[in-house]
């Protein structure tokens, strides 16, 4: 391993082949039998296929449009799939320069699990000029491609992906001669995305040919592909065209090999109106005028290094820019002052990084667009970093404090993926938590380097850890690294698997190997792959390089970390100790909500590192592991040095990524420590996180009595931490919704009201100039909680601040309510009030031009217990005129759903409304994240009998996070019959013995 900077100087050669030959091969698989019932059935829909195609025929081409008007252009189809009338033997000849025999599959649509390409041709070089027309009545784009392929294997077939795109013209050349070979059929495999093209004469093994294509695409508003977006300055409605390709999108900007590790040089020219501009992945090299096109230019790009086709990206606005050297932000030019803290922060965190991966940033510039329109939060595109809104733009005083170190850790997420994911890339799919995993544990890192004061490395166990346990307590949750083949499968795993429980265990090998050898063995590992693609072994091996070089560790990292990424779940380790020997025993079984049946000895086991500390140790900075679980089901430890009386706690800062369950009496000696309010803090706060998280969910499980867990949730009374109490109201959160429509709520009110008070009168509703963000965030919780509790004083103080601001002169220009609170406020006020303050609020949404402040409101909207307000808030989600954006059609199912009120209007909504709903949004991936928040407080029988019946008649293509939606609704019925009565009785017992407490 060489040390230091080491600056990547290949900008002008050739970098490092790239060895392919490991590929697993796949084949192709053609459906042919059905092609007579085919003919026959679609023989009858001649007619209006035939007009489809003439109607969309005469829509104007390239070299037609300069001179069309607007209103000439209106009457154009947008072209779906490509459809081919079928002549008398299945086929149809193309009239072009080259003739051609094209035939194509028509059969349904249908789930496929093998969607790799075959391996006998791998592009080089793309060479893409594409002309986007961005005004109304047209939406469509018209581009060339000429692909350089090498030939691996003898073949008389080129596949490759492309979908929703009409061909124009296809030619194969020879690249030695130019000599043309003959295509004598184009196939299309639908399933697959796939285009197949069959040749007269066999392509030769070594040799390279050019793949020259013509084609019309569709700048579609699904925010997926290259696809258009609008927003209104000054009451004009313009419009944008922008791109969005992970995972399996390029394929509909242009025909490609679509698979990540399938890497090649492109170099691209986008044709843009006069008075717009374009950004692509590289610098602009030249412009000129348009040869046909009256009022566009040509941008050319220059040529990129090699890079995965869902990392090309292009956008065509009119957006404002500021720099800062070679580093931009662009943002519509009303919002462009908003974007002044992305480009403070991002050059910070890009030489931080650096340095952190010693590996210099390979292109010359890095540009990042705050778009309207983004279904992601962001996306790594390499050297065009993309971004909603939201996530990218902070306005101070407008957006909460918590809102900038949101923007700072989306920025040193995507600039993490430059390295890894950009540089290295995952040779499929089944390898993205390799991208994912590793940005979200550094954005972490980063975000904790440049900004020191906030302490963000605090938090990462609340959002990185403890989040992902919910989840992967699921008997269908899915391994870190997961066999996926067809787009829906694709597009499942980009879930809190894939990157919170990715980052954690990349923290928990951290902390294992320390530092020093962790960071060498990544540098290592980023040198060995760059510009090629890699496996998670290929990971492991240059850890476990590094660990031996540094005789840091004596085992394989690929048997160890295995362990945690091929198998699906986590495991609870339980501590039973012997206090008279003291002998301790540790047992290792799979965490699961539901019991699980398998054998004993066909339960998964890991390779634990178990770190502890004692009461007279108090040790919690040691984070190495001083015993391990070597793939064993438990072991027995003699020589650990505790006594009788002492606690015992294991997982120190909770770097392992498991739950830890103690005997009886070590549970009874935590209890009292932490309801010592003189000494509760001997235990560190990330720990006090973990016990009371933890014993909660044990609980809910089955493996602990809850009253030992609700008497660890007493000690929060005195507790003035954030992490702590944030792990409090999110496991107190969960016995909040399954009480919610009971009659003993009230019981659960009061008890969580006294456990609050002492911190809200402490944190106040007074903000503090330079408040660290953990402070805001604290604040913001806490008064939410009092607030949902209904607590007087700060229902009351709420009210006065959200009716002064209705009454105030103009509310849009003015506004008290300080950003860090107004997220209670605006909820209260729209709660206890009417009509008259929910549109008071939507007047406020439909006015306002800040992101946050709209996020704010839509979030907020929801929180009325007026039925009718919530129906039609849904309603007006599903509107293209409302102002509610694509992108925010999960928001507004999420806020109305968030209450015991709202939660069976949403999901009756969603039932009534499901093909609506699936023609609006066509996204996979958005419908399963808006069925599963309109059912997370379902926990009666026959609402699980509801949505049973609901998924065997609607749900059949949404895949696993469906499953997932089932399993927790049975879990929480479960609970609900299991734990309900107990949890009534604790709760009354403690009413009778706790004092009230006074209005705070």
């Amino acid at each position: 391993m060489t040390q230091g900077r080491q600056p990547l100087t290949i900008m002008d050669g050739n970098p490092p082949t790239c060895d392919f030959s490991t590929k697993t091969k796949r084949g192709i698989y053609l459906s042919k039998s059905l092609a007579f019932v085919i003919l026959v059935i679609f023989g009858l829909a001649l007619v209006a296929t035939a007009f489809l195609v003439y109607n969309f025929a005469a829509c104007p081409r390239t070299d037609q449009l300069a001179n069309v008007t607007k209103y000439e252009l209106t009457h154009c189809e947008q072209p779906k799939l490509l459809v081919i009338p079928l002549t008398a033997d299945n086929k149809t000849v193309v009239t072009e320069t080259t003739t051609a025999f094209v035939e194509t599959t028509t059969e349904e649509i249908q789930t496929v699990s093998d969607v790799r390409l075959p391996l006998n041709v791998k592009p080089d070089t793309y060479n893409l000029k594409l002309t986007p027309y961005i005004f109304e009545g047209n939406f469509t784009f018209d581009g060339e491609i000429s692909i350089v392929v090498t030939v691996k294997n003898e073949t008389k077939q080129i596949t490759f992906h492309g979908v929703d795109l009409i061909y124009h013209s296809i030619k194969v050349l020879k690249k030695e001669n130019g000599k043309e070979i003959r295509i004598l059929s184009r196939t299309e495999d639908v399933p697959r995305q796939f285009q197949i093209l069959l040749l007269e004469e066999p392509l030769v093994a070594g040799k390279q040919y050019y793949l020259n294509i013509s084609y019309t695409g569709i700048l579609n508003d699904n925010l997926h592909g290259f696809y258009r977006s609008s927003y209104e300055e000054k009451r004009v409605k313009r419009w944008i065209a922008v791109t969005q390709f992970q995972a399996t999108d390029a394929r509909r900007a242009f025909p490609c090999w679509d698979e990540p590790a399938l890497k090649a040089r492109f170099t691209i020219s986008i044709a843009r109106p006069i008075n717009m501009t374009s950004v692509s992945n590289m610098n602009i090299i030249a412009t000129q005028k348009h040869e046909s096109l009256k009022g566009y230019m040509w941008d050319h790009y220059a040529e990129s290094l090699p890079m995965s086709t869902y990392l090309v990206a292009f956008a065509v606005t009119d957006f404002g820019n500021m720099s800062d050297n070679n580093f931009s932000v662009w943002a519509r030019k009303e919002a462009l002052p908003s974007a002044a803290y992305a480009l403070d922060i991002g050059p910070k965190i890009l030489k931080f990084l650096e340095e952190y991966y010693k590996i210099e940033f390979p292109l010359p510039k890095i540009d990042m667009m705050a778009l309207p329109d983004f279904k992601a939060g962001a996306m790594e595109n390499w050297g065009l970093l993309t971004f909603r809104e939201i996530a990218m733009l902070y306005d101070e005083g407008v957006s909460p404090t918590t809102a900038k170190a949101r923007v700072a850790s989306v920025v040193a997420h995507e600039i993490a993926h430059q390295w890894f994911g950009n540089l290295v890339t995952p040779a499929w799919w089944s390898d993205i938590w390799l991208n994912e995993g590793f940005a979200s544990y550094v954005e972490y890192v980063a975000v904790d380097a440049v900004e020191k004061t906030w302490k963000l490395m605090e938090v990462f166990v609340l959002n990185e850890v403890q989040s992902v346990f919910k989840l992967d307590a699921l008997t269908t949750s899915h391994q870190i690294s997961v066999e996926v083949g067809n787009p829906e499968e694709i597009g499942a795993i980009f879930d809190k698997i894939s990157y919170g429980k990715g980052s954690a265990i990349l923290r928990m090998m951290n902390h294992f190997l320390t530092d020093s050898v962790f960071n060498a063995g990544i540098t290592a590992y980023l040198n060995a792959r760059k510009f090629c693609e890699a496996e998670q072994s290929d990971l492991w091996g240059a850890l476990t390089n590094a660990a031996r070089e540094r005789k840091a560790f004596d085992a394989d990292v690929g048997v160890v970390m295995d362990s945690w990424t091929l198998q699906t779940g986590f495991p609870v380790l339980t501590i039973t100790r012997d206090y008279k020997t003291g002998i301790i025993h540790f047992k290792q079984e799979r965490f699961a909500l539901v019991n699980i049946t398998t054998e004993d000895q066909k339960s998964p086991v890991w390779w634990i590192p178990v770190s502890y500390t004692t009461a007279s140790e108090k040790d919690f900075e040691s984070t190495r592991p001083k015993l391990w679980l070597r793939g064993e089901r438990a072991i027995t430890v003699k020589n650990i040095s505790v006594s009788e009386d002492d606690w015992f706690i294991a997982n120190i800062q909770q770097t392992g990524f498991y739950r830890v369950n103690y005997d009886r009496h070590n549970w009874k000696l935590l209890v009292n420590i932490l309801n010592d309010k003189n000494r509760f803090q001997e235990i560190h706060p990330i720990n006090r996180a973990q016990i009371i998280d933890d014993a909660m969910n044990l609980a809910l499980a089955g493996h602990l009595d809850y009253r030992t867990a609700l008497d660890i949730t007493s000690y929060l009374q005195h507790e003035r931490s954030y992490v702590p109490w944030k792990a409090g109201l999110v496991a107190l959160g969960y016995i909040d919704i399954m009480l919610s429509k009971g009659a003993y709520y009230l019981e659960y009110k009061n008890y969580v009201l006294r456990l609050v008070s002492g911190a809200v009168e402490e944190v106040g509703w007074q903000v503090s100039p330079g408040e660290s963000v953990v402070r805001a965030q604290y604040r913001a919780d806490l008064l939410a909680a009092a607030c949902h509790l209904q607590h007087q004083h700060c229902l009351e103080h709420a009210v006065r601040l959200y009716t002064n601001w209705m009454i105030s002169p103009n509310p849009d220009a003015y506004n008290e309510i300080h950003a860090d609170i107004r997220s209670t406020v605006y909820c209260v006020g729209l709660q206890t009030g009417g009509a008259r303050e929910w549109a008071f609020a939507w007047q406020r949404f439909a006015a306002a031009s800040a992101p946050a402040e709209r996020e704010l409101l839509l979030s907020v909207l929801g929180c009325t217990r007026a039925p009718h307000l919530l129906y039609r808030y849904l309603e007006l989600s599903l509107r293209n005129d409302s102002g509610i954006r694509k992108q925010d059609t999960v928001r507004v199912f999420s806020a109305v759903s968030g209450s015991a009120i709202g939660e069976p209007i949403a999901f009756n909504f969603v039932r009534a409304n499901w093909r609506r709903l699936k023609e609006y949004v066509g996204s996979v991936s958005t419908l399963n994240s808006i069925v599963k928040v309109v059912t997370r407080r379902l926990n009666q029988a026959h609402e699980y009998e509801e949505l049973q019946r609901f998924v065997s008649q609607s749900g059949g293509a949404l895949g696993r996070p469906l499953l997932q939606v089932l399993e927790r609704t049975a879990a929480n019925v479960a609970w609900t019959q299991n734990n309900y009565q107990l949890i009534i009785d604790w709760l009354l017992q403690a009413d009778r013995t706790t004092p009230q407490i006074a209005d705070f």
